[in-house]
């Protein structure tokens, strides 16, 4: 297990170690889980399955078409949700 400090910024963001991001493979952006019980914080890395992470870049790619098609926001969101009513 690594320990250091850091601290609190004006802002509310803490700087985790060069370090241990480095070792624990931390890039911008990693999500993690927050847990707090009285003076104790934990940060827990949250990783996304390989199926989630394709779904995300499907969704992703499938409104940018529908957006070229000229589908509006408001449109490509009725449309999920028909479609997910269809899939219950």
């Amino acid at each position: 297990m690594a320990i250091d400090m850091t601290r609190l910024s004006e802002r509310g963001q803490i700087v985790i170690p060069n370090e241990m991001r480095r070792r624990m493979g931390l890039k911008e952006g990693t999500r993690f889980l927050v847990m707090g019980l009285e003076d104790t914080i934990v940060l827990r890395k949250l990783e996304l399955s390989q199926e989630r992470i394709r779904l995300k870049q499907l969704l992703e790619k499938s409104r940018k078409k529908a957006r070229r098609v000229g589908f509006t926001e408001k449109e490509i969101d009725r449309l999920i949700q028909s479609v997910r009513k269809v899939s219950r």
